[in-house]
């Protein structure tokens, strides 16, 4: 996206964003400016519509839904065009290699015919060689074996390219992984976590309702040292799947580290928390693993959860206590099961 306001026009532009910024808890980084300052001069009337729906829900613009629709509405056309240079360099590299491919052949065919025909110039109607003939078609042989040796070298070196491409598309795929993201569940992690916390702490208001799950597998440890990480993985992987599919965006799940999940659920109360987390239960219960060497079926994996409500002027650190001393409370009263903190 371009911005070919004037001096005058930017500056009231930005007089007005930071306010908003400042009025709904918006972290004054780059990203957000962009953001804001393209709201104030109403230039993407879908961003925002957008925005105004999030800062009515939440009363703020969660972090990832600010990255979300600076990606939508702002450098869209520059990601996709980066992606088409990309996918074109791609496309003439190969195209390169092909054609070098039928050079270096077409110039070996054409050596050897040249070289035939030099066995059959050489000789005279009496027998006797033609050397100035013979001195030309030599130098015309020579260099057309230099022509075949350039076309393999080239060839060769564009096998060596193709192959550094495919390497740096692989790294680029690695790196692409943002350092949030938990890579064995595809979750997000405890960073991103705790900075989405902070920000929905931040802007908290009698006004707008926010919830937190905690998320214990029950004996996890005994499970590993049962069946093995390996089954252990399975089942975290299927778990962060069960709480991925039941809190769509803008709840955010994580993995809160080891065997335990947690859920920011932004605009939804204690008790609609409660009945989600009790449903993720209930898929747990159901999970059942079988084991391919024994053919055994694995049906003994549950969880225990912890619900709360955001209250007003608590800090981070009060509700995830508080959430954790739900956590703790079904653990303790029997483990498979939702309670929800006072």
């Amino acid at each position: 996206m371009k911005f070919a306001e004037n001096h005058n026009q930017a500056a009231e532009y930005l007089r007005q964003a930071v306010p908003l910024m400042v009025k709904h808890n918006i972290p004054p980084n780059p990203l957000n400016y962009a953001l804001w300052y393209t709201y104030v001069s109403d230039r993407v009337p879908e961003l925002n519509i957008q925005l105004d729906k999030t800062l009515t829900t939440y009363g703020t613009c969660p972090t990832m839904l600010s990255e979300q629709l600076f990606r939508e509405h702002m450098i869209k056309d520059e990601i996709n065009g980066a992606e088409d240079v990309q996918a074109s360099l791609i496309s003439l590299i190969n195209d390169l290699h092909e054609h070098a491919g039928d050079t270096a052949e077409k110039t070996e065919s054409f050596n050897s015919i040249l070289e035939e025909s030099l066995g059959t110039l050489q000789q005279s109607e009496d027998g006797e060689p033609s050397l100035p003939l013979e001195s030309v078609i030599h130098a015309l042989s020579s260099h057309t074996k230099s022509i075949s040796e350039t076309a393999r070298q080239f060839q060769e070196r564009m096998h060596a390219a193709q192959a550094e491409i495919q390497s740096l598309k692989e790294e680029l795929n690695k790196t692409r992984q943002d350092a949030r993201v938990d890579p064995l569940t595809n979750l997000f992690n405890r960073r991103a976590f705790d900075s989405e916390l902070e920000q929905l702490v931040g802007s908290n208001s009698d006004d707008i309702i926010s919830s937190f799950i905690l998320v214990d597998i029950d004996h996890f440890k005994r499970f590993n040292d049962t069946y093995g990480h390996l089954m252990g993985d399975k089942v975290l992987q299927y778990v962060g799947k069960l709480l991925k599919d039941a809190c769509p965006e803008p709840m955010l799940p994580v993995r809160f580290g080891g065997e335990e999940f947690a859920v920011l659920m932004p605009g939804t109360s204690k008790e609609k928390a409660s009945e989600i987390a009790e449903q993720v239960r209930q898929k747990i219960q159901a999970i059942r693993i079988k084991q391919k060497k024994s053919g055994e079926i694995i049906s003994s994996i549950t969880a225990s959860f912890g619900v709360s409500q955001l209250n007003t002027d608590e800090t981070a650190e009060q509700l995830v206590e508080r959430t954790d001393k739900a956590l703790y409370k079904a653990k303790d009263s029997g483990r498979n099961q939702v309670q929800i903190s006072i």
